[in-house]
């Protein structure tokens, strides 16, 4: 269900048990916090875990506020990069909730993008076996993705979202005011996400996109509420009756098969990709898997790479460049393709587009096609 007022629009969640809100709106992340703390929890026990380039304005943003209502405020800044999202920083967590006696009941607020949402999530999910979860997305990616749905997740080892389980937040607030302060890669990362879902589901989206790319990057803000309001809309639809990703929600992972290997097999020692220009080169992967397997698609690829050079979006992997040998580089992407978690039955499961605003997934992709898949991304002297 969606409300709509000038203001804000608010979307009413029913993934399990629990009933939950998300507010997309402008300025709205302290109010809409302490109204939903006073109707779910008597507890004034709060834990925010925030991203450390905002620790000049966590006091702004919501502590001060908080603190005014009587809240007791513990505050866990982190750099929010994906080497962070590991078991040692959740047991750091683990040991401040511990040390101060939170309760089930106390509350954990994730104030930063997909990183920290994923680790304050897996960390409210399964200390005490579940504490209050509040969402403050402040990337793109965050908001239209990894902070709806339920996905809470640390990576292990060389396999992304590896440990992990399904737990809703009690809110969710996605304020625009954060997108002003996002960087031009960081903008561009979180618009991935979106062509992803213009392109599984909704043609007008994606055709919309690739007439607004100077109003996304002047940052216009009807131009922005509208494909946001669009891509929030899909990701409900999807997840909606499919929480555990058994049937029309494994659509949201196309571009992440091959993305999440070329993001694992080229951070060695330090991240190369964003989670975003990972999947745009997923997605890039997946067109052309498309394109050689279903003869109707012959422009599918082109449409892809179109728009996402449009929008300054990497479409293939210069190897030498970011200090690779391109055929080791494939041979590793072909080995880390092979732990991910879609798989069923010893077999990869690919979401394939069949056209703009429409994919399906599937099972019978072979590795000689997937290898060269790698091969037409990755470039190099060889």
């Amino acid at each position: 269900m969606i409300k709509s007022t000038s203001a804000h629009k608010e979307y009413t969640v029913n993934l399990d048990e629990r009933p939950y809100s998300i507010f997309l709106g402008r300025g709205v992340v302290s109010s809409m916090v302490i109204e939903v703390l006073k109707n779910k929890t008597a507890n004034k026990d709060i834990v925010i875990l925030f991203d450390a380039n905002f620790a000049e304005e966590i006091d702004d943003i919501l502590r001060l506020q908080l603190i005014q209502e009587g809240y007791n405020i513990y505050l866990y800044p982190m750099e929010a990069g994906k080497q962070n999202k590991t078991i040692n920083q959740a047991i750091k967590i683990y040991e401040l909730l511990e040390t101060n006696n939170l309760s089930r009941d106390s509350t954990v607020i994730a104030v930063g993008g997909g990183v920290i949402g994923d680790l304050a999530g897996f960390v409210a999910s399964t200390y005490l076996r579940g504490m209050n979860l509040i969402h403050v997305p402040t990337t793109i990616t965050a908001m239209i993705d990894s902070s709806i749905g339920g996905k809470v997740a640390i990576n292990f080892r060389k396999t992304i979202n590896a440990i992990g389980s399904y737990y809703h937040p009690i809110l969710s607030i996605i304020d625009m005011d954060f997108i002003k302060t996002l960087g031009i890669r960081d903008l561009r990362a979180g618009l991935a996400e979106i062509f992803k879902c213009a392109i599984i589901a909704d043609k007008e989206l994606f055709e919309y996109l690739k007439t607004k790319s100077e109003s996304v990057f002047r940052r216009d803000e009807e131009v922005l509420l509208w494909i946001m309001s669009r891509a929030i809309e899909i990701k409900l639809n999807h997840v909606s009756g499919d929480v555990q990703e058994r049937g029309k929600r494994l659509k949201l992972n196309y571009g992440h098969t091959i993305g999440h290997a070329i993001e694992v097999s080229t951070s060695v020692l330090e991240e190369v990709y964003r989670h975003g220009e990972g999947v745009a080169l997923g997605m890039v992967g997946a067109a052309y898997i498309a394109r050689k397997n279903f003869s109707q698609n012959s422009e599918i690829l082109d449409l892809h790479e179109e728009v996402l050079r449009l929008y300054g979006l990497p479409i293939r992997v210069d190897a030498p460049a970011i200090g690779f040998d391109r055929m080791s580089l494939i041979d590793d992407c072909m080995i880390n393709v092979q732990k991910d978690k879609k798989r069923k039955d010893n077999k990869l499961r690919f979401i394939l587009p069949r056209d703009i605003g429409k994919c399906e997934v599937y099972s019978d992709i072979s590795e000689t096609m997937i290898r060269e898949a790698f091969e037409y991304l990755i470039r190099g002297d060889k």
